[in-house]
């Protein structure tokens, strides 16, 4: 059974199918990269999977349950979802942040700071656990709410983790980083369902690749068998070519 599933997911705006009869297989143990240019439908998709909003029309399955079954606490246990945009606007700081990772989950006293303490150190933030995070750099503040994101992964019932472009704010040795964290949590049964826009990135590195265009799913298998010379070119309108594994443009 898969971890998680949709059939015919549709999202209408306006009269307009924003994503449109969306079939997908989610499994356990798998890192997803979903791709597409923008105004695809690819964070719409996204926030609808994370059960934001409803679709227009489909259904989607979570452990074989249909979405409308779940109690609100049960898939806050479940799932974890890390929009594009996350504003801080409040005066917490670093450590209270990723803290906020621990709501959906019971723990007690000694773990939750020990796991706190852990998020922290592995997204290398530790050093700036007391600082007001209104005052961090865009990266920092990225590695902040990835660390209370991946709190949240770290219990017993969570299983599929989302994520709407992690990595774009982060330098070349963090999205190495997160990259190694997102590998990890899908090699410990779980399942990543991330949006990406860097192509190569996700030739190199996911296990499966989404491909979605005008709100469809034009492609979906291995990311050398979807993002190929041809398909980039008919998909995102610009020409490109293989040098080994790399694509170029």
């Amino acid at each position: 059974m898969s971890l998680l599933q949709t059939r015919h997911l549709t999202v209408e705006r306006g009269g307009a199918a924003i994503v449109d009869d969306i079939n997908l297989d989610i499994q356990t143990g798998e890192l997803v990269m979903l791709v597409g240019p923008n105004g695809a439908g690819k964070s719409t998709l996204l926030q609808r999977l994370a059960g934001v909003q409803p679709p227009s029309r489909g259904s989607i399955h979570l452990q074989g349950q249909a979405t409308a079954e779940w109690r609100h606490q049960d898939w806050a246990q479940a799932l974890a979802y890390l929009p594009q945009l996350s504003p801080l606007n409040f005066p917490l700081s670093v450590r209270e942040v990723v803290q906020l990772g621990a709501l959906p989950h019971s723990h007690s006293v000694v773990t939750l700071r020990r796991q706190v303490q852990e998020a922290l150190e592995r997204w290398d933030i530790h050093w700036l656990a007391d600082r007001d995070v209104r005052l961090l750099s865009g990266g920092e503040q990225q590695r902040c709410q990835l660390a209370r994101s991946w709190l949240q992964m770290q219990a017993p019932p969570s299983r599929l983790w989302l994520l709407d472009e992690p990595l774009s704010a982060l330098d070349l040795r963090h999205q190495q980083q997160c990259l190694q964290q997102l590998r990890a949590t899908a090699g410990a049964g779980k399942a990543v369902l991330m949006v990406a826009h860097d192509l190569n990135l996700a030739r190199r590195h996911a296990d499966r690749v989404l491909l979605l265009c005008c709100g469809r799913l034009v492609a979906d298998g291995k990311p050398r068998e979807v993002l190929t010379a041809a398909q980039v070119a008919a998909v995102f309108g610009v020409q490109t070519h293989l040098d080994g594994d790399w694509l170029h443009w």
